[in-house]
């Protein structure tokens, strides 16, 4: 047998019907024989029932002619396969052949399979197997005028599979997107090959939630203005990306510092929910307390005051108590008043703020749940938090950012990332 270069040549069905003749067998041993030369295969593999390998004897005896050898073990080796209409038993068999030559052998071969002969089972499980291991797939045509192709008329046809390897990318990328792994989504879009998929609007995309992901705003915002919403790709979340750019946008350009502030604030209680739904409870909390500190700032900042450097003065003008302002002093250095949370919320009860208030009334749970955020891993402990941690952290985070602003709730659902619909099963692949 003549060989080129180290390739696997595998072929399904080597029988021709239950009631084939010698001549059945002959015919189909010639156009075989006739696509091996064409190849040129280093080796072959034969997948067939044992009622087929009358078929290779021809085979064998044709390479004679020619004053080759087609020799058994060296040149080609039989997979018998008798289940030839159970598709998994077949898959099962190209697999694992596919393994025995990709992983065990020290020598690398290019496989070809060949799905033409053998049964309809056979051959779409040939077919799927090459698909998945991303192996070259060819059929066999020629003249079909007599209906089956005549012997000599062959023409191996190589099929180009990466319109389907670029649906398969697009539906894992959905996925991948919907689990905010957005770097992920980024590495297989750039294999996609296919010009009618929009890749350069996905990639901003991703690109997009992933600035959003760490809270890198003006990132975030000039990737998504450069998406192209009105593609098909975006059709079901085409709403939900009008409202994160009108929220990206505010947050980057609005004048106003107070609507500025409360879509970042909603933003990060969104992001806090996607931490969440990680399960990453430890770090979402530790989100939610920098919600519940941000709130606070967002609402002293509307009185003149800045947490990190308190204006006594301002504090006179506003009648709070010579003795809160005592207690401060008590904390001045470097010159500069600087508050935390607890401070910040008695701070808005002295100045009779709503917020204020909303924080007495609470503050025993307030503190419960500070504590529990303290004694975080990823605070000051070594303790690891759970759902309910979180859903009691996250109820009263929301409460506050709704006493923040009555507006909340819109901040909240335009900063929310948008999902795509995943109904194929095939998007979790």
């Amino acid at each position: 047998m003549r060989r080129k270069e180290t390739i696997l040549f595998m072929t399904v069905g080597t029988g021709f019907n239950s009631s084939s003749d010698e001549n059945g067998f002959k015919l189909l041993a010639k156009k075989l024989y006739s696509t091996i030369n064409k190849i040129y295969p280093n080796q072959v593999v034969f997948f067939a029932s044992d009622k087929s390998k009358r078929t290779i004897e021809y085979i064998e005896e044709l390479f004679r002619l020619e004053g080759d050898e087609f020799i058994l073990d060296e040149d080609y080796q039989i997979v018998p396969i008798e289940a030839i209409d159970d598709f998994n038993s077949c898959f099962e068999a190209f697999e694992s052949k596919i393994w025995d030559f990709d992983y065990l052998k020290e020598e690398e071969y290019k496989i070809i399979m060949d799905y033409t002969s053998g049964t309809k089972t056979m051959s779409a499980a040939m077919a799927c197997c090459g698909l998945f291991y991303s192996k070259d797939l060819i059929s066999v045509g020629g003249d079909r005028s007599m209906g089956e192709v005549s012997a000599g008329t062959e023409l191996i046809n190589y099929q180009n599979l990466y319109k389907i390897y670029d649906k398969f990318a697009l539906m894992r990328t959905r996925y991948n997107f919907n689990a905010k792994r957005f770097m992920a989504c980024i590495d297989i879009l750039d294999y996609i090959v296919d010009l009618n998929i929009h890749k350069a609007s996905l990639l901003n995309l991703c690109k997009s939630y992933y600035a959003w992901d760490n809270m890198d705003f003006e990132s975030a915002y000039e990737h998504l203005k450069k998406v192209d919403i009105n593609q098909f790709e975006f059709i079901e979340i085409e709403k939900d990306l009008k409202n994160n750019l009108k929220a990206l946008g505010a947050i980057v350009n609005s004048r106003s510092e107070n609507l500025k502030n409360c879509y970042i604030l909603a933003s990060l209680i969104n992001n806090a929910i996607g931490k969440a739904e990680e399960y990453k409870y430890d770090d979402a909390i530790a989100r939610l307390y920098r919600a519940l500190e941000l709130s606070a700032q967002i609402k002293l900042t509307s009185y003149g005051i800045k947490s990190s450097d308190v204006d006594v003065s301002v504090l006179l003008e506003s009648d709070v108590s010579q003795e809160f302002i005592d207690e401060l002093e008590k904390t001045r250095e470097d010159g500069k008043i600087r508050i935390g949370l607890v401070k910040d919320y008695q701070l808005l009860n002295e100045l009779n703020d709503d917020l204020g208030k909303y924080y007495v009334d609470n503050e025993k749970k307030i503190r419960n749940i500070t504590i529990k955020r303290n004694n975080s891993i990823l605070a000051h402990g070594l303790e690891s938090k759970s759902k309910d941690d979180f859903d009691e952290f996250l109820k009263v985070v929301t409460d506050v950012a709704r006493n923040l602003d009555k507006d909340m709730n819109k901040f909240l659902k335009q900063t929310k990332f948008a999902k795509f619909d995943l109904k194929l099963k095939l998007n979790t692949f």
